[in-house]
Protein backbone atom coordinates (compact mmCIF):
# COMPACT_ATOMS: atom_id res chain seq x y z
CA UNK A 1 0.00 0.00 0.00
CA UNK A 2 0.90 3.67 -0.63
CA UNK A 3 1.34 6.49 1.97
CA UNK A 4 -1.73 7.51 3.39
CA UNK A 5 -3.19 11.02 2.20
CA UNK A 6 -2.16 14.03 4.29
CA UNK A 7 -5.32 15.97 4.43
CA UNK A 8 -3.72 18.92 6.23
CA UNK A 9 -1.67 19.41 2.82
CA UNK A 10 -3.18 22.77 0.73
CA UNK A 11 -2.89 23.18 -2.70
CA UNK A 12 0.36 25.54 -2.36
CA UNK A 13 1.52 23.14 -0.43
CA UNK A 14 1.37 20.55 -3.19
CA UNK A 15 2.99 22.71 -6.14
CA UNK A 16 5.77 23.40 -3.47
CA UNK A 17 6.20 19.66 -3.53
CA UNK A 18 5.93 19.18 -7.50
CA UNK A 19 8.38 22.06 -7.76
CA UNK A 20 10.63 20.97 -5.34
CA UNK A 21 11.13 17.50 -7.29
CA UNK A 22 11.66 19.22 -10.92
CA UNK A 23 13.88 21.70 -9.78
CA UNK A 24 17.33 20.76 -8.05
CA UNK A 25 18.24 21.22 -4.89
CA UNK A 26 21.14 21.24 -1.96
CA UNK A 27 19.09 18.57 -0.10
CA UNK A 28 19.22 16.01 -2.75
CA UNK A 29 22.67 16.79 -4.19
CA UNK A 30 24.11 16.68 -0.41
CA UNK A 31 22.18 13.21 0.51
CA UNK A 32 23.80 11.50 -2.76
CA UNK A 33 27.28 12.89 -1.88
CA UNK A 34 27.07 11.62 1.81
CA UNK A 35 25.66 8.20 0.46
CA UNK A 36 28.51 8.24 -2.46
CA UNK A 37 31.36 8.32 0.40
CA UNK A 38 29.48 4.91 2.50
CA UNK A 39 29.18 3.02 -1.10
CA UNK A 40 28.93 3.15 -4.71
CA UNK A 41 26.59 5.18 -6.28
CA UNK A 42 24.48 3.03 -8.63
CA UNK A 43 23.31 4.50 -12.10
CA UNK A 44 20.17 6.25 -10.69
CA UNK A 45 21.52 7.70 -7.64
CA UNK A 46 24.69 9.22 -9.92
CA UNK A 47 22.02 11.00 -12.41
CA UNK A 48 20.47 12.55 -9.32
CA UNK A 49 23.37 14.16 -8.29
CA UNK A 50 24.48 15.07 -11.64
CA UNK A 51 20.85 16.73 -12.00
CA UNK A 52 21.17 18.44 -8.78
CA UNK A 53 24.99 19.72 -8.82
CA UNK A 54 23.71 22.96 -9.88
CA UNK A 55 21.96 23.35 -6.12
CA UNK A 56 19.38 25.78 -5.48
CA UNK A 57 19.48 28.11 -8.08
CA UNK A 58 18.31 30.71 -5.93
CA UNK A 59 20.96 30.08 -3.44
CA UNK A 60 24.02 29.65 -1.92
CA UNK A 61 23.45 28.08 0.58
CA UNK A 62 25.43 25.21 1.00
CA UNK A 63 27.61 25.52 -1.90
CA UNK A 64 31.22 25.51 -0.18
CA UNK A 65 30.30 22.32 2.21
CA UNK A 66 28.61 20.43 -1.05
CA UNK A 67 32.08 21.25 -2.74
CA UNK A 68 34.03 19.76 0.01
CA UNK A 69 32.11 16.20 0.97
CA UNK A 70 32.08 15.80 -2.89
CA UNK A 71 35.80 16.29 -3.24
CA UNK A 72 36.00 13.69 0.00
CA UNK A 73 33.73 11.14 -2.03
CA UNK A 74 35.67 11.56 -4.99
CA UNK A 75 38.90 10.79 -3.05
CA UNK A 76 37.02 7.82 -1.64
CA UNK A 77 35.83 6.68 -5.18
CA UNK A 78 39.25 6.53 -6.50
CA UNK A 79 40.99 4.69 -3.09
CA UNK A 80 38.17 2.37 -3.87
CA UNK A 81 39.32 2.15 -7.33
CA UNK A 82 42.80 1.21 -7.03
CA UNK A 83 41.64 -1.13 -4.11
CA UNK A 84 39.93 -3.09 -6.76
CA UNK A 85 42.40 -2.93 -9.76
CA UNK A 86 45.19 -4.30 -6.71
CA UNK A 87 43.17 -7.15 -6.36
Amino acid sequence: MGKPKDSSKTGVDRAFDLIGAIVPSCGSAMKMVELGQKRPLSLREKFVLLYNTPLCPHCNCKRESFNKERAKMREISEERRTLNVQR
